[in-house]
């Protein structure tokens, strides 16, 4: 089916306590495995590209019509979203290119220059009608595409002020979670809890491929309605690749095979998860 505009499934994902997956990729065979598990667990995707991501598949163009013909052979529900973009020129292009939905990431930045950063997306979005995701307090970590600092954990009455300031459709907070691996003594589900009782908007999990499923569950009983997943669909396509040349070392077609399948497991177990929003 044509691609979908995730922010009713989002808001209906949060108005029941569930979250969607945002799954991010690199590769075609990525996506061809993420929208198979879609399809086969009948549940909704956001399929996702950082800066690394674009650049592997071609560009925000490529990724669109990359995304936009696979998801048009499937049933699943499947929208495209831009993930920690730093510049409003590559939020324009992604929106020109057909992206769904955007984030904007001034994580790094003082509280007053990504409020600003953040107004500034939100105005370039506005005749789009997009919803625009941006970040409050850091996660730090490890994961290429996204610009790492030291971890600062979201202030619940910065976030209150800066979904006011902003009128920010999602706010990713950073709550002891971390991109790339797993959580340094797990999330701080007071943090969270305050942050849920200040803000009226979803709730994004970054860094969600270190956490159990159980502190997954928890997190989206306290507002988080999208869990990014990126690292461990990545480690599956590698783990598919390497097995496969192992036996097979001159065969590359069928390694990016089991690459695609490999990714379509480690989906379909994430999609599969009790906090996932679907049928």
């Amino acid at each position: 089916m044509p691609l979908v505009d995730p922010g009713p499934i989002i808001a209906q994902a949060h108005a029941q306590g569930r979250a969607i997956v945002g799954a991010n990729v690199s590769t075609v065979q990525m996506v061809r495995g993420v929208i198979r598990a879609a399809e086969s667990t009948k549940r909704p995707v956001l399929i996702q590209f950082n800066r690394s991501g674009v650049e592997l598949i071609g560009g925000v163009d490529v990724a669109a019509l990359v995304v936009t013909s696979i998801a048009a052979d499937s049933a699943a529900e499947v929208a495209l979203h831009l993930d920690h973009a730093h510049t409003l020129d590559e939020l324009s292009q992604a929106i020109n290119a057909g992206f769904k939905s955007i984030m904007v990431d001034g994580s790094t930045l003082p509280y007053e220059q990504n409020t600003t950063m953040t107004q500034s997306a939100k105005g370039l979005v506005a005749w789009s009608g997009l919803p625009l995701e941006a970040e409050l307090g850091h996660v730090a970590g490890n994961e290429a595409g996204v610009t790492i600092g030291e971890a600062s954990w979201t202030d619940p009455d910065q976030a209150g002020r800066f979904v006011q300031a902003t009128n920010v459709d999602w706010l990713a907070v950073a709550v002891g979670n971390t991109h790339g691996g797993p959580a340094i003594g797990g999330l701080h589900i007071d943090r969270l809890r305050a942050i849920h009782e200040a803000v009226d908007v979803s709730l994004v999990l970054h860094g969600a491929s270190g956490l159990t499923d159980e502190e997954l569950a928890s997190a989206v009983e306290l507002g988080v309605a999208k869990i990014n997943v990126g690292t461990s669909l990545h480690q599956a396509a590698a783990s598919g690749i390497g097995t496969w040349l192992q036996e097979s070392p001159r065969d590359l077609r069928g390694a990016l095979l089991a690459a695609e399948e490999a990714v379509f497991e480690e989906a379909s177990s994430l999609l599969s998860s009790s906090w996932a929003f679907g049928n």
